[in-house]
């Protein structure tokens, strides 16, 4: 007959292979610990699988941050900086802060001259979803537009647009500071296509909507992109100057 140490072990090794290791760290902890001794079997129960969903949680948040790709790893809503100068409203950010535009599948645009905060806006929502489960990716559009030609190249254009259209936000930073090539235009169609189906878009740009026409080459692709990228937008206009003089 075998003995509890046994028992124990067995029960440790039987998690272990079916990928628990946190409940069987936890299950040998709770044994051993003499205060442990008057839990109920439903106290134990609650405690190992407690920390092992708890453990999961966090390890899948870290994942989704780590192939967001954020170009502010640590930006969070609330140490966003709020003053008259800025223009930024606490109320765009309350509204935000819901995910309802995820859910709605509308878009962000953020403008400002450089250095007012955008890509930090952008990462902080990005953080703030993947915290309620949903996953993001930030690209600056010359690195977006090199990789989309990169996989064209490669044959591989397809797989890199399912990525795309997978992910819950997808953030264009930087977008249309210079013109576009026709090629890279089509490229452009095909991203806001496959995210206006039913994802969200976040932008960042120091160009107005209407400069956005022009870079896009001012033609019916321009047109089209807009309409997508617009239509069902919410609108931050940064205003002030750089904040990295301030900081």
């Amino acid at each position: 007959m075998i003995n509890n140490n046994e028992r124990l072990s067995n029960l440790t090794r039987l998690l272990r292979e079916m990928k628990m290791s946190v409940m069987a760290d936890h299950l040998s902890d709770i044994y051993t610990n003499q205060s442990n001794q008057n839990l109920s079997t439903l106290d134990i129960l609650e405690k190992i699988i407690t920390e092992e969903s708890d453990t999961r949680s966090r390890n899948k948040k870290e994942r989704y941050r780590k192939a967001a790709n954020l170009s502010v790893i640590n930006a969070r809503l609330e140490n966003l900086i709020y003053s008259s100068k800025r223009k930024l409203k606490p109320e765009t950010i309350e509204q935000l802060s819901t995910n309802s535009y995820i859910l709605s599948n509308n878009n962000v645009i953020i403008q400002g001259a450089t250095g007012t905060g955008k890509s930090y806006i952008a990462c902080a929502l990005i953080n703030h979803a993947i915290d309620n489960g949903y996953t993001g990716l930030f690209f600056r559009m010359t690195d977006l537009l090199s990789k989309l030609q990169q996989a064209d190249y490669n044959n591989s254009l397809d797989r890199l647009l399912k990525k795309i259209s997978r992910t819950d936000i997808l953030v264009i930073d930087d977008f249309l500071l210079t013109n576009t090539t026709e090629q890279e235009q089509k490229y452009l169609m095909e991203v806001f296509e496959i995210r206006s189906r039913e994802k969200s878009l976040i932008l960042c740009s120091q160009m107005t909507s209407v400069e956005w026409h022009k870079k896009l080459g001012g033609g019916a692709i321009a047109d089209a992109i807009l309409d997508r990228a617009v239509s069902k937008s919410y609108k931050i206009f940064l205003e002030g100057e750089s904040l990295r003089k301030i900081n």
